[in-house]
């Protein structure tokens, strides 16, 4: 009985889409073709015909615009590649200067403190001169010295060589007490300039 009810669905199932076709074509599937029937498919896709053209030329201009995008596109990209290989290459320039620069510093810095110890040495030299000479004459040749350099002499000297300078600088002159008011300013800098360090 199942097999029965089988056979009969499907005899129903194939006459339902006989039944649909014939309703949607105007004519049964086994029927010929007549000539009436040619010449409204030739009409159709002669009515399509246009359609496909001007979509084909649509694709054909996609086709050309995507590769005149693309030429761009390779060309933007190797203007890239030139600016960052320019960029790569003055990198590398700027770390060199830079290397170099910092040698040069540092260069710079020990010659500054070389010049900074043969000057102390210089001083301290004069500063032992001019403690050995007399006070008057000391004083008379200091007075033509700047304030500072007769600071940084007199600063190395010891207390009682620099004193008697200073007494004849005032003794001396009238303006002496002025230098020896420059001087003492000097002194005063100078020391405090040591502290700060």
């Amino acid at each position: 009985m199942k097999i029965w009810c089988l056979v009969l669905s499907l005899v129903i199932a194939v006459l339902s889409g006989l039944l649909a076709f014939t309703a949607q074509s105007g004519h049964l599937p086994m029927q010929k073709a007549g000539v009436a029937d040619l010449l409204e498919v030739q009409e159709e896709a002669q009515a399509v015909s246009p359609l496909i053209s001007s979509q084909i030329g649509l694709v054909d201009e996609l086709v050309e615009s995507l590769q005149v995008a693309h030429e761009d596109l390779n060309a933007a990209r190797l203007r890239l590649d030139k600016r960052e290989k320019n960029l790569q290459e003055l990198y590398s320039t700027y770390l060199k200067l830079r290397k170099e620069t910092g040698m040069l510093i540092e260069n710079l810095e020990n010659q500054l403190v070389k010049v900074d110890e043969k000057e102390a040495r210089n001083f301290k030299k004069l500063s032992g001169v001019y403690s050995k000479m007399e006070p008057a004459s000391a004083a008379q040749s200091l007075k033509h010295m700047e304030a500072d350099r007769v600071a940084l002499i007199l600063s190395q000297m010891d207390s009682r060589a620099m004193a008697a300078i200073m007494d004849e600088a005032v003794s001396v002159s009238v303006d002496g007490s002025e230098y020896v008011a420059q001087w003492s300013d000097a002194m005063r800098r100078l020391d405090d300039e040591k502290d700060e360090a």
